[in-house]
């Protein structure tokens, strides 16, 4: 399609995996075939990602941030940018892993430390893996903070340090070199806890430029197809991404679990928004699961309805336009819709 002009557009991304995509999108030039001039700045975490909302329109970020920005007033969440519950793991080193039959057996952490991450999914996903094996702790006393992950994995590494942590990609991926995937005792996945992400829409986008926030967002559902469709020519595009934004590219093996984790294009989408008899969709639960976590971790003053802050509108536009939607299920080379 030609264009008599772009539009500008700014989508803020991470380096993360569902990062990748809206990257792809850009490099590819999906943006532009929807007559949309794209930047894309990229945030190492989402608060300060959140807190410089007035400068993007649409993002992409972990579920926390998002539920952040609905406590400030400032976005609302339009779709599920990826499951990263097999990404977010209770991770042991040598010792950790030799000494974890014994913990099952005592059904207690006893005097073990685990390092984790402060109010992170990270802390969650921890708590969910020993419910789920039935070994008591008191996070007072088993339970060592380190708000990095930096820090968290420096103390599995250190003789000294504590043999458990939390980590979740990509520093999971260096533990997974460092002492192999058995070194991962539990994920989310195992332990039945939800850790997703969200696509979000800044609310003065939402009031004032819904269109080309919803063609971004378009943009940005081709970007997973070819995630999806073309698995080993993303996991090249994805090592690219991060190396140009300072990290080390991936290992095959580390690759192989970062693309375990699952995308979701237009049609899974709507299939995550859409609500029961009940008036409530797998996304919203999903995203309660956190809310309630936070809560109860004093995160966010007052428990919140994930439902309130969750807009189908955006997936459903896209879905009622039906070149643009199958343009963005497949890899036709030009997007037969007029903005």
């Amino acid at each position: 399609m030609k264009c008599s002009s772009l539009t500008p557009v700014t989508m803020s991304i991470q380096p993360a995996y569902h990062g990748g995509p809206a990257w792809l999108a850009n490099k590819l030039g999906y943006f532009e075939e929807l007559c949309l001039d794209a930047t894309l700045p990229v945030y190492r975490s989402g608060a300060p990602q959140v807190n410089e909302i007035s400068t993007w329109s649409v993002g992409s970020a972990g579920s926390p941030p998002n539920i952040q920005g609905w406590t400030q007033g400032v976005l609302k969440t339009v779709g599920i940018n990826n499951d990263e519950s097999s990404t977010n793991a209770l991770v042991a080193n040598a010792v950790g892993v030799a000494s974890w039959a014994s913990i099952l057996a005592a059904g207690t952490l006893g005097d073990t430390k685990i390092t984790v991450s402060p109010n992170s999914t990270g802390e969650l996903v921890v708590e969910e893996c020993l419910k789920k094996y039935n070994v008591s702790f008191d996070p007072l006393s088993n339970f060592v903070y380190n708000s990095t992950q930096v820090g968290v994995f420096a103390s599995l590494s250190d003789p000294d340090g504590n043999d458990f942590g939390s980590l979740w990609a990509p520093t999971l991926y260096s533990a997974v070199e460092t002492w192999g995937k058995e070194s991962i005792i539990c994920n989310g996945d195992d332990a039945g806890a939800n850790v997703i992400g969200g696509i979000m829409v800044s609310n003065e986008a939402d009031e004032t430029n819904t269109e080309t926030a919803a063609l971004a967002i378009a943009a940005y559902l081709k970007g997973i197809t070819y995630f999806q469709m073309y698995r080993e020519k993303s996991k090249a595009y994805l090592n690219e991404f991060y190396v140009e934004q300072g990290f080390p590219p991936l290992s095959p093996e580390a690759l192989d679990i970062e693309f375990s984790r699952p995308l979701y294009n237009l049609d899974e989408q709507l299939q995550m928004l859409a609500k029961d008899e009940g008036g409530k969709s797998t996304l919203g639960s999903w995203f309660q699961e956190t809310v309630d976590f936070m809560f109860e971790a004093g995160i966010i003053p007052s428990s919140l309805n994930a439902g309130d802050y969750i807009d189908d509108k955006y997936m459903k536009w896209i879905a009622t336009n039906e070149t643009l939607a199958k343009w963005t299920m497949t890899m036709e080379e030009s997007a037969p819709v007029s903005p």
